[in-house]
């Protein structure tokens, strides 16, 4: 949970409308936050409790509203995600930014639209702000998550080191991988924000994820995703998701060289 007043020699000498600011803040990210994975296929939500939490939360950024106008943009970002609206998050932000314009702004605003689906829309975001402004750690971080869920491991190891100075060795066979098979960045590219955006689509609270090259008894080497689901998901409820991430990448456009190389493996 992103704290908005963290400041800790700021929070000493607090005063009531800002402390209330603060708390009501807080409640209502984590209100819409839980909500957002409630509106998932898997919800036990009816419609009617749906449309009644929006309602409470609606009240809330308004009161929020009264307290700061830029948080209450914020706040709608987080609804707005939520419900799924691109273009309303993206009002949002750009709103927020005529009251507040800061690195934890823009990396919530990128995580937002990489959760709906739009992940270069989301590295295009701080791209551009690392190109404008002092590099700050959260940017960096959420942009080499981003790169490497899209499976631009050449960008996010130039990332890396220019920012960090540091060499990341597993990216780096992931790159060698791709070039010795003659797979360039727009079929990666493809391959895996497809996947990416089909797993966040369903919107899976807790899971762990990961990336290795692996070989079958003959010999042949794949390029292996695992999402391991840490939710309480029914043994027929991961089986539907497999099933319809199978069926998207049948009915896909992909090349054969990504069909070839590269596997993903949700349980």
């Amino acid at each position: 949970m992103v704290n908005w007043l963290n400041d800790r020699e700021r929070r000493k000498t607090m005063t009531q409308p800002e402390l209330s600011t603060n708390n009501l803040m807080n409640d209502v990210m984590t209100q819409c936050e839980k909500f957002y994975y409630q509106m998932g296929p898997f919800s036990a939500l009816t419609e009617f409790e749906k449309a009644s939490v929006e309602r409470d939360i609606r009240v809330k950024i308004s009161h929020l509203s009264e307290l700061s106008k830029g948080y209450s943009h914020v706040a709608m970002m987080y609804l707005q995600v939520a419900l799924g609206n691109q273009k309303e998050v993206s009002k949002a932000f750009f709103e927020t930014l005529n009251y507040l314009d800061n690195s934890t702004i823009y990396s919530n605003y990128a995580s937002h639209l990489n959760c709906l689906g739009f992940p270069k829309m989301a590295v295009q975001v701080l791209e551009d702000y690392l190109a404008s402004t002092p590099a700050a750690m959260s940017v960096i971080v959420l942009l080499s998550n981003l790169y490497k869920g899209m499976g631009a491991f050449s960008k996010d190891a130039k990332l890396m080191e220019t920012y960090l100075k540091s060499h990341r060795p597993q990216e780096t066979a992931l790159q060698e991988y791709l070039v010795s098979h003659g797979i360039s960045p727009e079929e990666t590219e493809q391959y895996f924000t497809l996947v990416s955006n089909y797993f966040l689509a369903q919107r899976i609270e807790h899971y762990k994820i990961s990336r290795r090259i692996v070989k079958d008894h003959d010999d042949k080497d794949w390029l292996c995703t695992e999402f391991q689901i840490e939710d309480e998901l029914s043994s027929d409820q991961i089986h539907s998701i497999n099933l319809g991430l199978s069926s998207l990448l049948a009915g896909s456009n992909l090349s054969k060289k990504a069909s070839e190389h590269f596997i993903t493996q949700i349980y």
